[in-house]
């Protein structure tokens, strides 16, 4: 050991312009992929008014207490049907 540090020239490619190129294209392609997904966001997207946002959720929150009644009622009524059927072989 001399002292000095050994730099490898492999680790970046060196001053290799094509892969500092690649590297550019790459970053501009991600960038571009950004823009694309913000654009397509902003101007492409049709969002609900807050009037139509409410009413979709009365509507989602009515409809998941209906199922949740049903799968309630479901699930008691089997339950005392299993369980009478149990006391059957007791």
């Amino acid at each position: 050991f001399n002292g000095r540090i050994e730099v490898s020239k492999t680790f970046d490619q060196g001053s290799n312009p094509c892969v500092r190129a690649n590297k550019n294209a790459m970053f501009g392609r991600i960038s571009n992929y950004f823009r694309e997904i913000k654009d397509e966001l902003v101007n492409k997207v049709s969002w609900p008014t807050w009037n139509e946002l409410r009413e979709s959720t009365w509507i989602v929150i009515v409809a998941s207490l209906i199922f949740a009644m049903v799968i309630w009622g479901l699930d008691s009524g089997l339950g005392v049907i299993l369980t009478q059927f149990y006391k059957l072989f007791k």
